[in-house]
């Protein structure tokens, strides 16, 4: 639909407030005074060098065309024929205050702006939207959007006015990756309700095989494994349970800090148990050596 803030980026200008607008009296018009003239309560604008108003009587069908005059400190007009306590219908142009405005310029560069889309996602089959569920979102986001300028605004009685963004994604740099990578944006896909417990399959102990001293400690870092195609990825501690299944050289906490006993030397298997999922459970081996 219609929106300013769009055709301003397009066009790359800013919104003013204050703007050029149109000064029409009511149904029952303006009252004449004593010297035949009408007070605008407005300061009219000048249209091709004049300050053009337009005048007519209630019960006329067609307008007639004057010039507002300074009398004083106010500007009048003087219908033809206008007698004291005549009723006219008036209109004529000043600079409403309260509207805002834009300059369409020759030559303009438009503006890159950050874009997000977001696009319902429905259940089932159908192209029938109001018979499906809505259970999820599609979410674009373009952090440097350029749009193309072109613009071609309809404005009828019969339909909607609306304004495209059409344009091209720019490169940005990453700014959660060390390399110097570039991206057009991102795409979400988020699923109301769900968990990203629901999509592990397996659990994988980066430092499985760990080796210490006597009395040292070291944290398990544990990385869960996704199904369909999604990368896995390390997952902060507390959100598995972790044991001692045999052995007596090392301990583990609830935090999954392994402690090398002081006395004891050899191996001991921790199990790593997904707590909202006990079914996912990995297997390491901590070797004690003195």
């Amino acid at each position: 639909m219609f929106k300013l803030e769009y055709l301003a980026a397009n066009l790359g200008v800013d919104i003013s407030m204050g703007g050029l607008s149109v000064y029409e009296s009511s149904s029952s018009g303006e009252v004449v005074r004593a010297d035949g003239s009408i007070l605008l309560t407005e300061t009219p604008t000048l249209i091709n060098g004049s300050l053009l108003a337009w005048y007519k009587k209630p019960s006329d069908a067609n307008w007639s065309v004057t010039t507002a005059t300074l009398s004083g400190t106010d500007y009048v007009i003087k219908p033809a024929g206008a007698v004291a306590n005549d009723s006219f219908c008036i209109k004529y142009f000043y600079q409403n205050e309260n509207a805002r405005s834009i300059i369409i310029n020759t030559q303009y560069v438009p503006k890159t702006i950050h874009l997000v889309i977001m696009n319902d996602l429905f259940s089932g089959d159908t192209a029938d939207v109001g018979s499906a569920t809505r259970y999820g979102r599609i979410i674009t986001d373009i952090p440097s959007f350029q749009l193309d300028g072109s613009q071609d605004l309809n404005l009828t009685a019969t339909s909607a006015a609306t304004i495209s963004l059409t344009g091209n994604a720019l490169g940005v740099s990453s700014e959660i990756s060390c390399e110097e990578s570039t991206y057009y944006g991102t795409m979400t896909e988020e699923i109301f309700g769900s968990s990203w417990v629901d999509n592990v399959i397996a659990l994988a102990i980066e430092n499985s095989d760990m080796e210490l001293t006597q009395g040292a400690t070291e944290s398990i870092i544990a990385r869960v494994v996704f199904g369909g195609s999604v990368a896995s990825q390390r997952k902060d501690n507390s959100n598995f349970t972790f044991a001692v299944e045999s052995g007596t050289s090392a301990t583990v906490d609830e935090d999954g800090v392994v402690t090398a006993s002081s006395s004891a030397t050899g191996d001991t298997v921790i199990s790593v148990t997904l707590t909202e999922k006990p079914e996912i459970v990995a297997y390491m081996t901590v070797s004690v050596s003195a």
